[in-house]
């Protein structure tokens, strides 16, 4: 039988240890490590090898979401759930911009955070449904907004960073919300590609994520 390795990142004790008992009363789960800040999570990172990691938001010293993003940049593979009380915009697209798998509020009862950590490990993304109707209005705002002022890049912004004609595109499509899927299809190339030139215009606009080049462009 397949045991899942879990690694606890959370500055509150008292919740790293309930979710400590839920975890290891599951069997086929265990947990590898409890740290209480990003880099607590970054040094365990660097001895143990979990399958997922449950990463509060606001923590002392290198808060979850800057820890979700070095993560990721060091292991892209590593399944990262967001678990916090807040469900501010900002943390839900901050989040999610830098690779988190999914998102938790505290208070989730224990049955619904196992299996969110079961169907993550499936490869699923995993939203509340209050984390989602925020995310789908911030969207829906941001999209019109973006479909009205984004239909060519400004001279002075395309001289600025020597972006060729097919990052221009990209980076227009980028700005409408497409998503690397969507952007490919639009283009007729691979996701791949498509990776490849958001990592080479992120370098020249340098930025590190698609919520920072969007602001970047749009002067917001």
């Amino acid at each position: 039988m397949t045991v899942f390795k879990i690694l606890i990142i959370d500055d509150e004790v008292l919740i790293s240890n309930a979710l400590q008992l839920v975890i290891q009363a599951e069997s086929d789960m265990e947990v590898v490590g409890i740290g209480c800040n990003g880099i607590d999570a970054l040094n365990l990172l660097e001895t143990v090898q979990p399958d997922l990691i449950l990463m509060d938001v606001r923590m002392p010293k290198m808060n979850g979401i800057e820890c979700t993003k070095k993560i990721k940049e060091r292991y892209p593979e590593m399944l990262i759930l967001i678990l916090t009380t807040y469900n501010e915009e900002s943390f839900i697209i901050d989040g999610l911009a830098h690779g988190a798998n999914g998102y938790l509020l505290k208070g989730t009862d224990f049955s619904q955070l196992i299996e969110t950590i079961r169907s993550t490990l499936n490869g699923k993304y995993i939203l509340p449904a209050e984390v989602a109707i925020k995310l789908s209005q911030f969207l829906l705002n941001t999209k019109t907004a973006a479909a009205r002022d984004l239909h060519k890049l400004p001279l002075s912004l395309i001289e600025l960073y020597a972006l060729t004609k097919r990052e221009q595109d990209i980076l227009l499509l980028l700005g409408n919300r497409l998503s690397v899927r969507e952007i490919a299809n639009e283009l007729y190339i691979s996701e791949g590609t498509v990776k490849n030139y958001l990592t080479t215009v992120y370098g020249k606009l340098n930025v590190s994520n698609r919520y920072e080049a969007i602001t970047l462009i749009s002067g917001k």
